[in-house]
């Protein structure tokens, strides 16, 4: 049977729209998210302020530098982690980071710090130590993330070195930190990530407390 001319360009026509036509997409635009710096509304030492570094006044105002802060491979990307169980970790397509997480680790230790120690003379890497910088601190984080039970786990470890202390290279002092925070239960389940992320900026908070408290109680006649 012979084929008119105008059923051939029709069917041509209909076979290229079909070709054409495309599925509705899956794309959900992610959220991005923030760590937040302890402030004196959520972090009983710094509401404390000065009181903090009495034991001894001579740390208050120094200058610290913090070094880069080390992360494990899988923490090196900016997609949100948890770890619902034991060898088991998942990726949050929807729920990322707003910025390097090394960066936003190292943005915010370094501020707790600063308000810890009373010192606004500190920088954090990349940027440039600052001249006459009296300590360094060095993190290396282990785990960082949310865990079973609604809480989040913070391990790290981490070293103090000064410039004034007698072996040198050699960290003044050192230390292994586990950190577990309670997530607050959100009112609706689209605001579940927010709070696993308040929940890690407290851990960090926590971990600061720590090491400035090691900062402020060390015996400065050893140098």
């Amino acid at each position: 049977m012979k084929i008119s001319p105008k059923v051939s360009t029709l069917f041509l026509v209909l076979m290229l729209l079909s070709s054409c036509i495309v599925p509705p997409s899956t794309y959900v635009k992610p959220t991005f998210h923030l760590l937040n710096e302890s402030t004196p509304e959520n972090n009983e030492s710094v509401r404390q302020g000065t009181v903090f570094v009495e034991s001894n006044q001579t740390i208050e105002g120094q200058s610290f530098y913090l070094r880069q802060i080390e992360l494990p491979y899988y923490l090196q990307e900016n997609r949100i982690i948890t770890r619902p169980e034991k060898g088991k970790i998942e990726f949050r397509e929807n729920d990322r980071w707003g910025e390097p997480l090394v960066e936003g680790i190292g943005r915010v230790t370094g501020f707790n710090l600063s308000e810890f120690l009373n010192s606004p003379f500190y920088s954090v890497y990349p940027h440039r130590q600052k001249i006459g910088t009296q300590w360094e601190v060095g993190v290396t984080i282990l785990r960082f993330e949310k865990v079973s039970g609604g809480r989040v786990l913070l391990e790290a470890s981490w070293e103090i070195f000064h410039t004034g202390y007698k072996n040198g290279n050699y960290p003044f002092k050192n230390s292994n930190t586990k950190i577990e925070v309670d997530i607050e239960s959100p009112s609706s389940g689209n605001e579940l990530v927010s709070y696993e992320v308040d929940a890690l900026s407290h851990s960090l908070g926590k971990l600061a407390e720590r090491i400035a408290r090691a900062m402020i109680n060390s015996d400065l006649s050893e140098f």
